[in-house]
């Protein structure tokens, strides 16, 4: 009798212990590698990227000391040796930008642009200023250097077709300090806004190396967060916004920018809080569309696009979505002065969308003379309002459509509208009080369903716990885009707080594991009514 418990007793803890440890959950490897990850270091970025990511693709080069390439085989054909690098120099210096070229040919032509701007192809000087000088060996040099000299110079060999960036840093005090609305440039001016409107933004720009840093103040007082808080003003570093508009925001607001370097600069705009609003329904993007309620007003354009890719050869419609209390007795495009009117160039066509009265502008067959700015003004018997729309050839904006945070990644998707083919996309981030980083990132694919002018483009970051600000431009063939996008900000949760999500998912029973752990108590149970 007690053999046979005892090998009734063998074979219950024999199942129990299977049963048990096939329902027993398992660690989860995200912690690890996360933890993993952790203690890597203080880099925000991470060596392995999404499914379609090339490492080797994605991550800055690593230069040699004299930014060449090390050791050329003297066998290669013509090769541009200079690598994409930074230099940094000082007000008043002189400096030289090299372009060194191996085996080089009769037909080699050496070409140097400053951003877009050509100054040299060979020896031929495309530029009128006397400082730039080009060497026997191709290399840039550049004399009394000013601040506007800070910018991105390539040096470009043909017909090899292989170019080199240069980045020149120029340290000096911050300068070109601009207050913006939109694409609009309002410093030292009027600007403007209804009240109760959803959301107002300013932004504060200063030109300047080391990074010029921004602070605001309104009225007369620094804004700092209690001032902020009190008045329903966010700052958020050099952009100020305002998410609920009352009439006590009118006033003057001050931005100051500062480096370190020699004194400070500042501008400021003078907010006027005009007529009501009212919101109503939404409009085909999505976002939220506000126009005067029924009392009478001057006209609110309450939608355009402030500036429109399009391509030589192409017809380009500009639009704007108008609302009108009492009548509009004028509806006009207008380039420059001159009022546009239909003919074999120009169709504009009146009629309604979503709620609002609409002005479409088409330009035909799009010349390099078409690339200017147009203006759609809406005048009733109260007044007049105008918006303007610039027509170009360069990339729009990049717009954040999709993003979430997985494995320690922040996964980004970013559209783009460009008629010509994109040939590259930074994304630029920083911390909160950090200076923004850029990095490439990859075009995963084109959106073929809207004629082949929207790109989406992908990146994925590892950046460590904390806020940090996104934001993305684009370069296609004819140079970076009409205008940065506005940082999106992101908060980056904690590893404690992942590992503990995932603890808390992983304790969860599963039903395979409810159902395992009540056949190990039925078995306990028959064991013990045969004992």
């Amino acid at each position: 009798m007690c053999q046979e418990r005892v090998i009734k007793l063998l074979i219950f803890g024999f199942i129990a212990g299977l049963l048990l440890q096939e329902s027993s959950p398992q660690p989860a490897s995200s912690s690890s590698s996360l933890s993993k990850e952790r203690r890597g270091g203080g880099s925000a970025l991470d060596d392995d990227y999404e499914d379609d990511y090339d490492d080797d693709d994605e991550l800055p080069s690593k230069e040699s000391a004299d930014n060449e390439i090390s050791n050329p085989n003297p066998s290669l054909a013509t090769q541009l040796l200079t690598r994409n690098h930074t230099i940094e120099t000082e007000l008043d210096d002189t400096v030289t930008l090299p372009c060194r070229i191996q085996n080089p040919e009769s037909n080699t032509i050496v070409m140097w642009y400053n951003t877009s701007n050509l100054l040299y192809i060979r020896t031929n000087n495309h530029t009128n200023d006397p400082r730039l000088v080009l060497g026997k060996d191709s290399s840039l040099t550049l004399r009394h250097v000013q601040a506007t000299d800070d910018s991105i110079y390539k040096c470009t060999v043909l017909p090899i077709q292989q170019s080199a960036f240069i980045t020149l840093k120029v340290r000096g005090p911050p300068y070109n300090i601009q207050i913006t609305h939109g694409k609009n440039d309002y410093t030292n001016r009027e600007v403007e806004i209804q009240q109760h409107d959803r959301k107002f933004v300013i932004h504060c720009g200063a030109s300047g190396y080391p990074t010029p840093s921004v602070t605001w103040s309104f009225k007369g007082k620094h804004l700092d967060d209690a001032y902020a808080k009190h008045t329903g003003i966010v700052i958020r570093k050099e952009f100020l916004e305002i998410h609920d508009v009352k009439a006590h925001h009118a006033g003057d607001y001050e931005c100051m920018a500062q480096n370190g370097v020699g004194e400070p600069v500042s501008a400021s705009v003078s907010v006027q809080i005009k007529s009501n609003v009212t919101e109503f329904g939404s409009d085909e993007d999505g976002g939220s569309t506000e126009f005067p309620d029924n009392k009478e007003a001057r006209p609110a354009i309450v939608k355009h696009v402030e500036y429109l890719n399009t391509a030589v050869g192409e017809n380009a419609e500009l639009v704007c979505l108008y609302h009108s209390n009492p009548e509009a007795r004028k509806v006009q495009w207008l380039r420059g002065d001159e009022p546009l009117r239909n003919s074999a160039k120009y169709s504009i066509v009146e009629d309604r969308h979503n709620h609002h009265q609409r002005t479409r502008l088409t330009v035909r067959n799009v010349e390099q003379k078409d690339l200017v700015a147009y203006v759609c003004k809406v005048e009733n018997a109260l007044g007049e309002s105008s918006a303007k729309t610039i027509l170009g050839l360069l990339p729009g904006s990049a717009h954040l459509v999709d993003s979430n945070f997985s494995n320690g990644l922040l996964h980004t998707v970013w559209r783009v509208r460009s008629a010509q083919p994109l040939s590259d996309l930074q994304i630029l981030y920083k911390g909160e009080n950090t200076k923004y980083t850029t990095i490439d990132a990859t075009i995963s694919e084109q959106n073929k369903e809207e004629s082949g002018d929207v790109w989406n483009i992908k990146r994925s970051l590892r950046l460590p716990e904390g806020e940090w600000f996104v934001t993305a431009r684009a370069r296609n063939t004819e140079g970076w885009a009409f205008s940065e996008t506005v940082p999106v900000q992101f908060q980056i949760p904690s590893e404690v707080s992942l590992e503990t999500q995932g603890l808390a998912e992983s304790g969860s029973p599963s039903v395979a594991q409810s159902v395992s752990l009540g056949l190990c108590l039925l078995l306990f149970s028959l064991i013990c009514r045969l004992f």
